[in-house]
């Protein structure tokens, strides 16, 4: 059976430091806060070490970007 390529790399388990990176440079402490928060699903453990699912990390970034884009915008704004 083929399979998309993508499917793999989303399903990829990643640490806080790549999580960091893929939301712009945040602290693991931001990334901790938006987890406690719920915005961010809890992290899987991997013996102590915390990871995030990489395709969860970027459905996260579209939330943003579709919030961003569904805001109206202000009536003196160029």
């Amino acid at each position: 059976m083929n399979q998309p390529s993508t499917t793999a790399d989303d399903d990829r388990l990643i640490d806080f430091e790549e999580v960091s990176r893929l939301l712009g440079g945040i602290s693991e402490r931001t990334i901790r806060r938006l987890i406690a928060a719920g915005e961010l699903p809890q992290p899987v453990r991997i013996r102590r070490s915390p990871r995030l699912y990489h395709s969860e990390v970027v459905a996260y970034l579209e939330q943003l970007k579709h919030k961003r884009n569904s805001k109206p915008k202000h009536p003196f704004s160029p």
